[in-house]
């Protein structure tokens, strides 16, 4: 039986583009005229982030261990907002939507729980590569689609100005994991880890324009996180007891 507790760290990749976003003027959204429009252009990327969990193997024969494991992914959020164009407004109420949603630091975070199998090549040995795979429910914090931005009127108050409405974010999905890495003993009963690892992880994306009510066309896509992790394990092992 192995426990270990591990960290590191995971790449980031893009996760959404909408190059051409209409946006009614706030002065003329609920006017009984024909409403003016602004076009944005919005990006979202998830930036690397760091990664913590832990896990438990036991091994039912030398080579072969059946591995069940936690742990936390964080998903920063890289968001932009380019103006395209804008009406003429006084308060210049979009531009600063679009610049507050640039300089925002927005995240959600995942927690997976997994199981699966690890097979070892050279279990006696000093250091002992193995080859992991696995199977879990990984679990968000919140969406990953809602957009939104602030800004100050004329009289100096704050308000904020959804663009992109999420109604059901995603809260779980399935997502498989394939890991290499090695192990090498420090001192009995201790061993250290380092793996590199392939999670397979759905996530909810736009895929077009929002529409008046902020209801943007929305399609899951499988995304591939590299995770490098370094980890310590504790080894029990099971040992006879003398015969007198």
């Amino acid at each position: 039986m192995t426990l270990t507790l591990f960290g590191g760290a995971s790449t980031g990749h893009s996760l959404w583009h909408i190059g051409a976003q209409p946006l009614c003027t706030l002065a003329t959204c609920s006017s009984t005229l024909a409403p003016q429009y602004d076009t944005l252009d919005l990006t979202r990327d998830i930036s690397s982030s760091i990664v913590i969990g832990a896990a438990g193997t036991y091994f039912r024969s030398p080579y072969v261990g059946i591995e069940g494991e936690i742990f936390f992914l964080g998903l920063p959020f890289d968001d932009s907002c380019r103006p395209v164009y804008l009406n003429a407004d006084p308060d210049s109420i979009d531009q600063q939507v679009c610049d507050n949603i640039s300089a925002a630091s927005l995240s959600t975070s995942a927690i997976s729980f997994s199981g699966g199998l690890v097979f070892r090549a050279s279990p006696s040995h000093a250091i002992s590569p193995y080859l992991r795979v696995g199977v879990g429910i990984v679990t968000y914090s919140g969406g990953t689609i809602e957009m939104s931005g602030a800004f100050r009127d004329a009289t100096g108050a704050v308000f904020s100005r959804s663009i992109i409405d999420d109604l059901h974010p995603k809260t779980s999905s399935v997502s498989l994991q394939a890991a290499i890495g090695f192990t090498t003993r420090i001192s009995p009963g201790y061993q250290f880890r380092l793996e590199a690892r392939d999670a397979i992880v759905p996530l909810k994306r736009a895929v077009g324009a929002a529409d008046q009510l902020g209801q943007a066309p929305t399609a899951l896509r499988t995304y591939h996180r590299l995770i490098l992790t370094m980890g310590l394990d504790v080894v029990l092992e099971r040992k006879r007891g003398r015969r007198y």
